[in-house]
């Protein structure tokens, strides 16, 4: 048994023909935020690789097997709710397309989405060298291929710097481009906290990975959830989304008709198991990085940028 970040990072052969393509993104350090910025070629760039064929095609391999928890989402997607493409790549390695779950929340630009840390900061290779984000672009209400409200390039990505030397909190703000004049909050937000406590009955939203839709369709939990003081508070549930479902939202006071409720914590991780009889991975639980004192200093400064 492993526990390992809930993210799929797939290899595909648009990936590695864009090698060559992938330039590095600038990072400056504020205090105890580190920023990746994407210069306005880059996010021309990023536009233009995620077409519809390389977004199908970054969850079209998997050996996830099909959630027995959680449920497809039905009806119109839960508001501000929606796919984070980007491309992790190492030096000397080819390019790999991969997605994490990302939600828009209320900002004085409109701009500002959260998520894991590990979908902003992809660590270190085995040469200890940075694996650098490109192309990272958000995906409002994605649903197998539609793209209600289009795509939205990313200027900004904010994380701790104790998400760099320690990995906690996995947490992370995403700041967008305007689309046309519009900023991503015009298509929806959830409210969010940062000092929630208690058990917690919660709907837990995700694009996963497995074989079940390959990414292309939300899945959902909705269960009670609570806070492990041993395992730096984070938040503890029995729902099993597969890899994709990173940085996805943890809402309570969730209104399955209107869509709506309040982001207490973003998927940070899950247990798995290697299934040998059937060649799948298979979630067995999710945990929720808590939304606390770090992350109100990362939304605060992700309103800035």
């Amino acid at each position: 048994m492993m526990i390992l970040p809930i993210r799929r990072a797939l290899v595909t052969l648009a990936a590695v023909a864009a090698a060559a393509s992938v330039v590095p993104a600038a990072a400056s350090a504020a205090g105890d935020t580190d920023v990746t910025t994407f210069s306005a070629a880059q996010r021309a760039a990023a536009l233009a690789y995620w077409t519809p064929e390389r977004m199908k095609g970054a969850g079209a391999d998997t050996i996830d097997r099909v959630e027995q928890v959680a449920k497809r989402w039905a009806g119109p997607g839960p508001r501000g709710v929606g796919r984070l493409f980007f491309t992790e790549a190492a030096p000397g390695e080819p390019p790999l397309d991969t997605w994490c779950t990302a939600t828009a929340v209320p900002s004085k630009s409109g701009d500002v989405l959260v998520t894991a840390g590990h979908c902003a900061y992809a660590g270190l290779d085995r040469e200890d060298q940075v694996v650098q984000v490109a192309n990272s672009v958000f995906v409002p209400g994605y649903d197998q291929g539609r793209r209600p409200d289009g795509v939205f390039a990313t200027r900004a990505l904010a994380f701790r710097h104790s998400y760099v030397t320690g990995s906690e909190p996995d947490v992370a703000m995403v700041v967008l481009d305007p689309r046309r004049g519009q900023h991503v909050a015009q298509a929806g937000t959830q409210r969010i906290s940062f000092d929630h406590k208690g058990t917690t009955q919660t709907a837990i939203i995700g694009y996963a990975g497995s074989k079940a839709y390959h990414g292309e369709a939300l899945m959902w939990c909705d269960l009670a959830t609570h806070q492990d003081p041993t395992v730096f508070d984070h938040w503890m549930s029995t729902c099993d989304l597969a890899g994709g479902a990173s940085g996805g939202p943890w809402l309570a006071g969730f209104n399955r008709w209107t869509g709506t409720g309040e982001i207490f914590s973003v998927t940070s991780r899950g247990t798995l198991d290697y299934d040998e009889t059937t060649g799948e991975n298979k979630t067995l639980s999710l945990e929720g990085a808590p939304l606390g004192a770090d992350a109100k200093s990362l939304y605060e400064a992700a309103e800035q940028l």
